[in-house]
């Protein structure tokens, strides 16, 4: 195979590759977005530095500490 054939398919990949870091990176701006939305959001339990809080949402079995954890 020439490279002339080749280089159609390597430049479409690179084109699929661009655009599929482009949704990944649009996904990571979301997902940081709605991450320091929570954090301000004192009805998000454990999300603005109170981990006390979070833990009281947990059932008895899980909020404890075993040997072995």
């Amino acid at each position: 195979m020439s490279t002339p054939d080749r280089t159609p398919r390597a430049e479409e990949q690179v084109d699929r590759l661009e655009e599929r870091a482009d949704a990944l990176g649009e996904q990571i701006d979301e997902t940081r977005r709605d991450w320091e939305h929570k954090k301000d959001d004192p009805d998000v339990p454990g999300a603005a530095g109170d981990p006390g809080r979070a833990d009281g949402d947990l059932p008895p079995t899980m909020d404890q500490v075993t040997p072995g954890d």
